[in-house]
């Protein structure tokens, strides 16, 4: 969600003592942490067009509010936040990349890790992460023109085909797709194959016992 005035981004932070990182521990499903990041991001983008930005960007400085959201409990403003505006979509990529990798592991906040040693590793652990395309451009590649919310909304407006990556884009997700183009050869190609062979050894023990 995107906010309306700044002083909604901190209304109520202090009613929960929930952190992003506390959360992230137990809750495990890709959908709702696709979620959070994505109105997070959302909510970045408005407080950098305002000229503020987010002065903690770690999953501690990141707290649950009473209407079900979360918010960034340290923002500050500045005259020109250029710098400020890049470091923040870096660490929120990073941020966002180790939610997804905690799918699979235990909880780790890969905003406080170097971003070089991210770099160095980052086709390693690719694999794991749905619209691995963008942390790329972001971390590696270090292009931070484009939000999160801004891709996924273009991606969903490109060919049906697409829009079906993105849907599924989750670790679970990636491997259904695999499973599901595998059950295709088993469960079609596989029997016809075998009704064929049958087949065709019926008709040659016919002809030969003609």
């Amino acid at each position: 969600m995107c906010y309306n005035k700044i002083g909604d981004n901190m209304d109520n932070i202090t009613n929960s003592n929930e952190t992003l990182r506390q959360y992230l521990t137990y809750n495990k499903d890709p959908e709702i942490i696709e979620n959070i990041f994505y109105n997070l991001d959302l909510q970045m983008q408005y407080l950098h067009g305002q000229g503020y930005y987010v002065n903690e960007l770690n999953s501690d400085a990141i707290i649950f509010r009473s209407n079900n959201s979360f918010v960034f409990a340290s923002i500050n403003k500045g005259r020109d936040i250029s710098k400020e505006r890049h470091d923040n979509i870096v660490d929120f990529a990073k941020l966002f990349m180790g939610a997804y990798i905690s799918i699979e592991n235990g909880f780790c906040d890969y905003s406080c890790l170097d971003t070089n040693y991210i770099k160095k590793n980052f086709d390693s652990i690719k694999w794991l992460i749905p619209n691995s395309e963008y942390f790329e451009d972001v971390i590696v590649n270090d292009d931070t023109s484009m939000y999160y919310n801004t891709y996924i909304n273009k991606l969903s407006g490109n060919s049906k085909g697409n829009s079906r990556q993105m849907v599924k884009a989750t670790v679970q997700g990636k491997l259904y797709s695999y499973d599901e183009d595998s059950a295709f050869v088993k469960i079609i190609f596989y029997p016809v194959m075998l009704v064929s062979f049958i087949v065709i050894i019926l008709l040659l023990y016919v002809i030969v016992n003609l």
